[in-house]
């Protein structure tokens, strides 16, 4: 059981390097979509509050990686 649970967090890690970043980009995107659905109307500010959202995640990535000692 070990050794599935050790190939699994492996598979997992090809994919995603920082848990934390993926599950805010999904996060994010989940709540532009529902805003963007039953919120907002539809206009060109949907796409302004995703891509700010998205740059907004990028950066405090960034900068949590770039404090953290290696």
């Amino acid at each position: 059981m070990n050794a599935l649970n050790t190939i699994l967090r492996e598979l997992v890690a090809l994919f995603v390097d920082d848990v934390r970043f993926a599950a805010a980009i999904v996060g994010w995107i989940t709540v532009a979509w529902l805003l963007s659905a039953y919120v907002l109307p539809p206009s060109p500010w949907v796409a302004i509050l995703l891509f700010a959202g998205l740059g907004g995640i990028l950066l405090e990535s960034a900068l949590r990686r770039a404090g953290s000692p290696r």
